[in-house]
């Protein structure tokens, strides 16, 4: 279902009665970073009703019903302290396009760096807005992490995540990161347990290692980074948020060529 239509994400229920829950927050799904970060926000954040969204970029291949077991699994993990609601599914390939690859051109030339998942995770965090709105702001949970226990993923950087929490702020809206500054993946299996690896058992992306190097290694211009942060990443991402008060199907593209010129 498009993300700008959350209404229709429930045919039939009033969503009133879904912004009376009490410690209702809106889960992000995705690999075990996501389900480990519900957990820990259930366990210490006063959570006790999740909606879990499932957020598509058009990009994924493989394991169709693994976002569903990832739900599945998350349910056993807080059983008797928090109720998981029935799982929705989020896209808006227009606004992926715009955020990550329609001006692929302006931003390597504006900035001087450009990968198409430099923008990926702030897309999936805007694609929660309109049903955070219709929920009553609701928080939403991710398992965004500054490192991987030393891994570098241009699309979870501390300049990046901080650049989504602000973007969510301007949304009225808060960005919960419980498992933010778990460096080691072993505090992760400590919440999911050790049967579930790291990257496995999610959906793969067709653009997975597209900034990586033939041997694995990650080398970019942190200069031009942050440049790309600051000059788009957190502008497209507020300029958008303003757009969706007023209309929640805006051109997305035309809204954001202002921001490379």
């Amino acid at each position: 279902m498009d993300a700008e239509h959350p209404e229709a994400l429930f045919p039939g229920l009033d969503l009133a009665s879904l912004r009376e829950r009490t410690g209702l927050v809106i889960g992000e799904i995705a690999g075990r970073d996501s389900v480990a970060a519900l957990v820990e926000a259930v366990r210490g954040h006063g959570v006790s009703a999740i909606l879990p969204t499932v957020a598509y970029a058009g990009t994924e291949y493989g394991d169709a019903d693994a976002p569903m077991r990832a739900v599945e699994f998350l349910h056993e993990r807080v059983t008797g302290r928090a109720e998981v609601l029935n799982p929705v599914e989020l896209r808006s390939p227009r606004l992926w396009a715009a955020l990550n690859s329609r001006y692929a051109f302006e931003i390597q030339r504006g900035f001087g760096i450009y990968s198409p998942c430099l923008a990926c995770h702030l897309y999936m965090h805007l694609l929660r807005v309109p049903l955070s709105w219709a929920l009553g702001n609701v928080p939403i949970v991710a398992g965004e992490r500054d490192t991987h226990a030393g891994a570098i993923k241009l699309s979870q950087t501390a300049l990046s995540i901080n650049a989504s929490r602000e973007v969510l702020l301007h949304a009225g809206i808060e960005l919960m990161q419980p498992i933010r500054h778990l460096e080691d993946n072993s505090a992760i299996e400590n919440l999911v347990g050790a049967e579930w690896p790291q990257d496995e058992k999610q959906l793969e992306c067709l653009l997975s290692g597209n900034y990586r190097a033939s041997d694995g290694s990650v080398a970019y211009d942190e200069v031009a980074y942050a440049r790309y942060v600051r000059g788009f990443l957190a502008p497209a991402g507020r300029a958008v948020v303003d757009a969706w008060r007023y209309d929640p199907e805006p051109d997305y593209a035309g809204l954001l060529n202002p921001l490379l010129q």
